[in-house]
C-alpha cells in the first residue's frame, strides 16, 4: 500500500493515531474527550487543507470507513543560513506512527521515503527528526544518522502571567 497525502477527512484518524503514538512513548493519551485531542483536530486541519506549502502529511490506509495504518508528517523549519545551506532551511519529520496491527508491513519505511523526496522536491536537502528506540531502525534504513550535535531540551513551568 502507497502512501497518500492527508485530507481533512483524515483528522479523526490522525489524531487517533496521536494518542497511539503517544502510548507508545510511554504518555498516557488520557480519554478520548482529553482537550488537546480537540487542539489537535485544529492543528491537523491547518496542516492538511491544502493551504501550506511548508508542511506535508502522508498516510497509508483510511479508505473510506477504515482506519488509518499509519501516518507521517514533514515541514520546513527556518533557521540562520550557512555556507552549506545557503537559505537556512531545513526539514523536519514529525509524527511518524504505524498502529499496532498495522506494523512490520513497511508503512513507515515508506512514508519516510515520501516524505524525504517531497523536501528535496523544495530543495530542502537538511532533514532533521528525533527518533524512538522502536522507530531507529525505519530512520537508519532511510539513510538517517546520529545528529553532529546532541540535542537539548528545557521545558519550563506556565508562571502567573506578565508582570505589571
Amino acid at each position: 500500500m502507497q502512501p497518500r497525502t492527508a485530507t481533512p477527512a483524515d483528522i479523526n484518524e490522525l489524531v487517533r493515531l496521536r494518542a497511539v503514538a503517544l502510548d507508545a512513548l510511554g504518555v498516557d493519551p488520557g480519554p478520548a474527550g482529553a482537550p488537546w485531542r480537540d487542539i489537535a483536530r485544529g492543528w491537523f486541519a491547518d496542516r492538511v487543507s491544502g493551504s501550506r506549502a511548508d508542511c506535508a502529511c502522508l498516510v497509508v490506509g483510511g479508505g473510506p470507513g477504515e482506519p488509518l495504518h499509519a501516518a507521517g508528517m514533514a515541514w520546513v523549519t527556518y533557521h540562520l543560513p550557512g555556507p552549506r545551506w545557503p537559505d537556512g532551511r531545513r526539514g523536519y519529520i514529525d509524527g511518524m506512527v504505524t498502529d499496532a496491527a498495522a506494523r512490520g508491513q513497511g508503512h513507515a519505511g515508506r512514508i519516510v521515503a515520501g516524505l524525504v523526496d517531497w523536501l528535496n522536491g523544495l530543495g530542502v536537502h537538511f532533514v532533521q527528526l528525533h527518533a524512538s528506540s522502536a522507530g531507529a531502525s525505519v530512520y537508519r534504513a532511510a539513510g538517517f544518522a546520529a545528529a553532529r550535535y546532541p540535542g537539548m531540551d528545557l521545558i519550563t513551568t506556565p508562571g502567573p502571567g506578565p508582570r505589571p
